[in-house]
């Protein structure tokens, strides 16, 4: 028996190492026939992620062990842009939210394998879990399985009741999304054969303000008309109840880990709960600081962004901050994400970034030369381009500001501002809208940002236009009723002595919030200190300009603060300017409360200031002088 025993050890043996030398030399004729794509695969699962570097107009896959950039792929056409991206370990969607297109980049040779068109009109949102993607129409309320790949639709669309609160993939790949007109709570299953609904959860009373972020396994709903938080997950819910109300409530689109946080600019307020699926402590901490973007829970602490300052304030859950990161060129434009055990920070439009492990500790990234860590040399573009996608004008990355004394346009009909001299050309991310050409008035216009609200008419909804059915014998008598019950009125003329139009039992929605958390002197000190005084303002549809000054550092300050659509994104801008020194301080993009602070020094000047959002604009003549 033992040299049969032997001889079958001896043939195991043999087996093993042809297999392992099989498998080597297939990765070393993957390698080289391949161009390294097995290289590329296996790097893309050792927990790096892909950062937007706006200002270069591509993506880059930082090593958060070393903080490098390794590997890069230009997107030209989206050079400028806001831009949104979305990863598993084998693709990239690449969508461009200032023109609605989306590309695939496969990570198995960094081509180009898939484009997707969404125009900027209603909410697109992209998912993508392990094993799949979804297009999320949170407008309507439509929610569709994509191939990663080829971006092609797979399977039928589900209908779900819009407007959606959330749509992000939980580990257990399932895909969480609220309805706030139901008051639910939403698990779909994405396949091949499209996606359906596996369980439906009650989270609020139906028409209250819901926000959502989705966990490791299930999701957290916040009531914003409320202080109640639910936890669903596929076995059950659980209720929270939070020590402050949760109007304006924020929390992040995806938490990973066992720490959950909910900020509330209202209330002044972070909400944190410790082991949110077992029912840890849940307690809460003062800001003090003004913030636009939710605090961040990762390793046991929350990491709460600073725009103003280009700062990221770290804290234990019960509130004691025990560090802050800083990153100066991120003022006004830092995102934050967690993937596969590491937190990175962003600055799209800056060549910073910074890298932070389990243990706390912060790495900065170059993301190209001249960045302050290890970013490399460009590489060439590759591909040589072949498989980029075909190539559109891409708009300048600066942006410029209406002259204050250039004639107002009528409000219904906004006109894009002239350039001022001696400033870089228009940004379509900040510009006003500009109005289709007369020949279509239902044609919108395609470089339309999303943020920016069109004035000019657009074709009517379904359940607006007028019925059509089968040709009757004609009744003049009395009108002929609609073959329609459901829509709530005609959109065709009726005489005066028809039947009353019936009264629509929809429930309204619940208005948005319209008071703002902030102050203009808030604002402006927490970024610099001086004790800031309200010089001037001026006022325009949907929000308020003011020029503040501080006597201890003799600057003026700017700001723009929202009154309507509170607490939620969209297209914010300021401007301030010296007489003499021509000096100018600008901010713009999507913000939820306000846009600025912005600071020009001009002892024995004049300033002037403008500002506006969502299409409505105010502005202010020299004064302040001295």
């Amino acid at each position: 028996m033992k040299p049969q025993k032997k001889g079958a050890e001896m043939a195991r043996s043999r087996v093993g190492w042809w297999s392992a030398a099989a498998l080597v030399t297939v990765l070393l004729l993957a390698t080289l026939l391949g161009g390294g794509r097995v290289g590329l695969a296996v790097a893309a699962t050792d927990g790096s992620a892909w950062l937007w570097s706006r200002t270069a107009g591509e993506v880059d896959r930082v090593n958060p062990d070393s903080g490098r950039v390794e590997q890069r792929r230009q997107v030209t056409d989206s050079r400028g842009h806001r831009v949104q991206v979305t990863q598993n370990d084998r693709f990239l969607l690449i969508h461009d939210l200032d023109t609605g297109r989306v590309s695939s980049l496969d990570l198995n040779g960094l081509g180009f394998s898939g484009r997707l068109d969404l125009g900027t009109r209603g909410d697109p949102h992209l998912a993508m879990g392990a094993d799949g993607a979804a297009l999320v129409e949170r407008t309507s309320g439509a929610v569709r399985a994509l191939d990663p790949a080829t971006l092609r639709p797979a399977g039928p669309v589900l209908q779900l009741p819009g407007p959606l609160v959330g749509g992000e993939f939980d580990d257990a790949g399932l895909l969480w999304v609220a309805a706030p007109r139901q008051g639910t709570v939403l698990a779909v299953k994405v396949t091949a054969q499209g996606p359906s609904v596996v369980r439906t959860a009650e989270a609020a009373p139906p028409d209250h303000d819901l926000a959502m972020t989705v966990l490791d396994e299930g999701a957290l709903v916040v009531d914003r008309g409320g202080r109640g938080l639910v936890v669903a997950t596929n076995g059950g819910t659980r209720r929270v109840t939070t020590p402050v109300s949760l109007v304006g409530a924020m929390v992040p689109a995806r938490t990973h880990g066992a720490l959950a946080a909910v900020t509330v600019p209202a209330a002044g307020t972070v909400v944190t709960l410790g082991d949110v699926r077992k029912g840890g402590p849940v307690r809460s901490f003062p800001l003090t600081d003004p913030v636009q973007e939710p605090a961040v829970p990762f390793a046991g602490k929350v990491y709460l962004p600073v725009r103003e300052t280009g700062q990221v304030r770290v804290f234990e859950p019960a509130g004691r901050q025990t560090g802050m990161l800083s990153m100066p060129a991120g003022r006004g434009d830092m995102e934050l994400q967690v993937r596969e055990g590491n937190l990175f920070v962003n600055a799209p439009g800056s060549t910073d970034a910074l890298v932070v492990g389990g243990d706390g500790v912060a790495r900065k990234v170059g993301k190209f030369p001249g960045g302050p860590g290890r970013g490399g040399g460009r590489p060439n573009k590759p591909d040589g381009g072949a498989s980029s996608p075909p190539p559109v004008p891409a708009p300048p990355a600066d942006p410029v500001f209406p002259d204050p004394f250039d004639p107002m346009p009528p409000p219904e009909k906004p006109e894009t501002p002239p350039s001022t001299p001696g400033t870089p050309p228009a940004d379509p991310r900040t510009e006003a809208p500009r109005p289709p050409a007369p020949s279509d008035p239902r044609t919108p216009s395609p470089r339309q940002p999303s943020r920016t609200p069109t004035t000019t008419p657009t074709t009517k909804s379904p359940a607006t236009r007028t019925p059509t059915s089968r040709p009757t014998t004609p009744r003049p008598t009395a009108p002929r009723p609609t073959t329609r019950p459901t829509t709530p009125r005609p959109s065709t003329p009726r005489p005066t002595t028809s039947a009353p139009k019936p009264t629509p039992t929809k429930p309204k929605p619940k208005p948005t919030q319209t008071r703002n958390p902030y102050t203009p002197a808030q604002v402006c000190n927490a970024t610099a200190g001086g004790n800031y005084q309200v010089q001037r303002s001026a006022s325009f549809a949907g929000g308020r300009i003011y020029q503040l000054y501080s006597a201890s550092t003799k600057k003026n300050c700017a700001v723009t603060m929202k009154t309507r659509d509170v607490g939620k994104a969209t297209n914010v801008w300021v401007r301030l300017q010296s007489q003499k020194g021509g000096k100018v301080a600008s901010d713009s993009g999507s913000f939820k409360y306000y846009a600025g602070p912005v600071f020009v020094l001009a002892p024995g000047d004049c300033v002037r200031y403008s500002g506006g959002a969502a299409g409505a604009s105010a502005s202010a003549g020299w004064g302040n002088c001295g």
